[in-house]
């Protein structure tokens, strides 16, 4: 991997989410000055970050924030998402925060030299249904807005001109340790076996027959912030898009064992049901593990987004990208599905958040 420059610093837009705050605090710990922008301080905290509470929509408190504190940022990094269900809305909302944290950047005099952007596989219509696997970095777009798409266009465009460089990295669901965050696969996994545990039930799976036998894919947090370094300080990477992906593909009856066993829970079959609907009143319950086993958060939904749940559990079709690209490029991080999954459970055991 690539040493980090100590002396350079670094914009992380989103520093409160699960990817934000993991490449915040790997730069931070590799010696760079990073500046973090969000509504909310990232949780847990990060030691020798400079934060500054602020919303991206905001032209103005954007640009003020920026030239306070980083005009002399040579890289950002976009890791920020302000979700709506119109997927126009979103994708002219989130590409005018893209514009004010460049253009802020740029107003503030900054020497910038490389955005980076954490895109995703709904690229190529991921989120539909079946669609070409393994997925390429030049496969058509898929059909619909999407702010994947203008944000890559308008970062492209402005590169051209102003003379910086740009990369997007697509992973899939992420693998990682967080509160607070939505689209958390582990925190779903986290609180759904704790749970069935204290009840005295086996870990059945919750979501569809189909699901539970379709090619999976994830991507380890820990491996997307291996590739976000190498993609900031390598040449090759700049004006390219590659696919972030776990080395291994898994069926969820092929871990399913794995993860009760881990839970300390006989595995069960498919059992579908809604986990917004099911697990909706199961905060007294949560409330009394925390009490027994002196746990750390007491909120569940800090922990769980159930619907996130219902949503991932029934993707009844193959994921599969190709990471032949980000490959032959250069770029050798490896991380295994289950070694992912344990890691980050272990991490919620390790910090209290789970028996």
């Amino acid at each position: 991997m690539t040493t980090p420059d100590p002396q350079r610093t670094a914009v992380v837009a989103g520093v409160s989410g699960i990817v934000g705050r993991a490449i915040a605090g790997r730069l931070v710990a590799g010696g760079w000055r990073v500046v973090g922008l969000s509504r909310h301080a990232p949780d847990p905290g990060i030691p020798g970050l400079v934060h500054r509470p602020v919303d991206l929509g905001d032209r103005d408190a954007c640009r003020d924030a920026l030239a306070a504190v980083a005009g002399d940022a040579s890289h950002a990094v976009y890791a920020g998402r302000a979700p709506d269900p119109d997927p126009a809305v979103e994708a002219a909302r989130n590409t005018a925060m893209l514009v004010n944290l460049v253009e802020g950047l740029e107003a503030a005099g900054a020497p910038l030299a490389h955005v980076l952007l954490v895109h995703g596989t709904k690229w190529y219509g991921s989120q539909f249904g079946a669609y070409k696997t393994p997925a390429e970095e030049d496969d058509p777009r898929a059909p619909g807005a999407n702010f994947y798409f203008d944000q890559q266009d308008w970062v492209s465009g402005r590169a051209a001109e102003a003379g910086w460089t740009w990369t997007a990295l697509r992973p899939h669901i992420l693998s990682g340790f967080s509160l607070g965050y939505p689209h958390n696969a582990v925190g779903v996994l986290a609180a759904y076996g704790a749970l069935a545990k204290a009840r005295g039930r086996p870990l059945t799976f919750p979501g569809t027959p189909e699901a539970f036998d379709s090619v999976s894919q994830i991507t380890d947090v820990r491996l997307l912030v291996d590739a976000m370094l190498w993609a900031m300080t390598t040449p090759a990477a700049g004006g390219e898009a590659f696919n972030v992906i776990n080395a291994d593909y898994f069926r969820w009856r092929d871990l399913w064992p794995r993860l009760a066993a881990f839970f300390g829970t006989e595995p069960g079959g498919v059992a579908t049901e809604t986990l917004a609907d099911t697990h909706a009143g199961m905060d007294a319950l949560w409330s009394g593990l925390v009490d027994e086993h002196g746990l750390s958060e007491p909120d569940l939904g800090r922990i769980v987004s159930w619907s996130y749940g219902d949503f991932m559990l029934r993707i009844g079709w193959d994921d599969m990208s190709s990471t032949l690209k980000i490959r032959r490029a250069g770029f050798e991080g490896v991380r295994g599905s289950w070694e992912s999954l344990a890691d980050a459970l272990a991490e919620y055991r390790v910090r209290r958040v789970i028996p």
